[in-house]
């Protein structure tokens, strides 16, 4: 089942994503409680996933369309909580470092705001995993 091996790649990068973010906020963690979202919910999804993957055909599957649907979300959350609320205004700062000659940052100061995109990982790696985990299997090898 190709859907199954995806599902473990998948859960894999959520190990590595456990890795990344809490190196990243490893200042932010004593100064508020968001910065643990993304790591909590990447260790949830790792201690219950690696679980229902082995489960698979027994309800591991729908187990794992959850998660990685949660997963998506959470990724909008941090998005929201990395833009201080507004999203908009935070992507067009992002987009507009295009119009910037390489070297020059803008006006801003680089790691002085959170990276607006970055939590948009856990999105990305929510929205495979779902759409791999709720798709019928076709069994396809």
């Amino acid at each position: 089942m190709i859907e199954k091996r995806i599902a473990g790649v998948l859960l894999s990068g959520a190990a590595f994503l456990l890795v990344e973010v809490r190196f990243e906020h490893r200042e932010v963690l004593g100064e508020t409680w968001r910065g643990w979202i993304p790591l909590a919910w990447a260790a949830l999804v790792i201690a219950a996933g690696v679980p229902a993957w082995l489960a698979w055909a027994r309800g591991g599957r729908k187990l794992l369309t959850v998660l990685f649907g949660i997963t998506a979300a959470v990724g909008l959350l941090g998005a929201w909580f990395h833009s201080d609320g507004r999203p908009d205004r935070a992507v067009a700062r992002v987009v507009s470092a295009w119009a910037l000659s390489p070297g020059q940052n803008g006006g801003e100061k680089p790691g002085a705001a959170p990276p607006v995109l970055a939590p948009l990982a856990f999105s990305g790696l929510g929205l495979l995993g779902f759409l791999v985990c709720a798709g019928r299997d076709r069994g396809i090898r």
